[in-house]
């Protein structure tokens, strides 16, 4: 291991909600030890999980690892050798994957979260890695972390929940307001790092027709869309200002095993897996017949590298990320339902309860149209929805059975 620094981290504070795309909430834990707004993503829930922090190298896909497909997709790893990467929300669930695979690369990783010093960090690093814990709302952190700095994977932002008595200014000050420090500082500090910035297809809302492509015109349906909507908005201003070259990411939902265990079930197909692993009945509501595009984690990841690379030409660019196939919700409940069981042996029941309340954000439908990113930079999903469940089942499995 070449180098793991670690700066003072933060302390459990408060609770925060997590959209589940069946309509329900799952509560976690986020860290705000210094005062601030913290890179949201990388924290220890405070539940059993915490002590279960062992790594799913052996059934969570590499970047190069052919068990993830018949035709495994080339990452050009060793363009990041050599570089300065910042990873903002670099321990949680997609920055931690993600560092896990810079961590291959003989590179200066920079990750900058809210964690508290002793948390996860990346197995058999070769790379120099460090630590830091900073306000991304703060423009004086961005001025600490960004000098030196070639590649930037913006992950760090506040999740948007239902609760009434959600904060709106916190929303706004964790989505936006960051981002556009992170350039200006790059503007004028005279510094051009690449920038990819991950989004959401919740910004396009209510959609005319499926698959959908970048064309197709926005509709964000909460403040949280358009606090991400504003984000975007300031990488292509300042693509126009300063030359800052970058590229967002707007993905689907995600799911899979990822390095650090304590957050794996923060997503809700992982959550669902977990729950069928427990015995648990698995519920539908009003929105079973609606159709949702799940992507695997590892080609997430993939999708970053290729799109950070410097190889990838200026400017800015937005990409819809996701597998590019459609399931309800419904029939998605039944295949976790049906491979648990062919997993374990025992009953998994799926049941329906159309009497809990669905927002409008939860009635939509979305399927990707990836064309646009195939072209750019050769990228296409890697694991069909039945694969990727298997292997998050295999990855969840003792630790639901260790929890037991």
């Amino acid at each position: 291991m070449k180098g793991v620094h670690l700066d003072e981290g933060g302390e459990r504070d408060s609770g925060l909600w997590l959209e589940g795309s069946a309509g329900f909430s799952l509560s976690v834990v986020w860290n705000s030890g210094c005062s601030g707004i913290w890179a949201w993503g990388s924290n220890c829930p405070g539940d059993r999980l915490c002590a279960i922090e062992d790594s799913f190298s052996q059934v969570m896909p590499t970047p190069h690892d052919d068990t993830a497909s018949s035709a495994p997709l080339k990452v050009p790893l060793d363009a990041y050798s050599g570089r300065t990467v910042l990873v903002t929300g670099g321990r949680g669930y997609i920055g931690s994957a993600l560092t896990q695979s810079l961590a291959a690369v003989d590179c200066r990783i920079v990750v900058l979260d809210q964690s508290q010093a002793d948390a996860w960090a990346p197995t058999e690093s070769v790379a120099d890695i460090s630590f830091r814990c900073g306000d991304i709302s703060n423009r004086k952190t961005w001025e600490e972390v960004l000098p030196g700095v070639d590649c930037v994977f913006h992950l760090a932002a506040r999740e948007y929940h239902y609760r009434s008595g959600y904060d709106l200014g916190q929303d706004l000050a964790s989505n936006a307001l960051p981002t556009l420090h992170l350039l200006d500082v790059c503007r004028t500090q005279g510094i051009s790092p690449r920038v990819v910035f991950a989004s959401s297809a919740n910004l396009f809302g209510r959609v005319s027709s499926l698959p959908v492509n970048e064309e197709h015109p926005d509709d964000p349906l909460t403040a949280w869309a358009i606090h991400k909507l504003m984000a975007e908005k300031y990488l292509k201003l300042y693509e126009d200002l300063a030359g800052i070259s970058s590229a967002t990411l707007r993905l689907t939902n995600v799911y899979g095993p990822t390095a650090r265990t304590s957050v794996v079930t923060r997503v809700v197909i992982n959550h669902m897996i977990a729950k069928a692993l427990a015995g648990e009945t698995l519920l539908t509501y009003s929105n079973h017949d609606r159709v949702r595009d799940y992507v695997f984690l590892v080609d997430v990841v993939n999708a970053f590298l290729l799109v950070g690379a410097p190889s990838v030409s200026s400017g800015h660019d937005m990409y819809v990320l996701g597998s590019g196939e459609g399931h309800t919700i419904g029939e998605v409940w039944r295949l976790i339902a049906d491979r648990v069981e062919a997993s374990t042996g025992g009953q998994v029941l799926v049941e329906s309860d159309d009497s809990v309340e669905i927002e409008l954000l939860e009635r939509r439908s979305f399927v990707a149209d990836t064309s646009r990113l195939t072209e750019a930079v050769g990228w296409k999903p890697q694991t069909s929805l039945a694969e990727g469940i298997d292997v998050t089942l295999r990855a969840l499995l003792p630790m639901v059975r260790r929890m037991a």
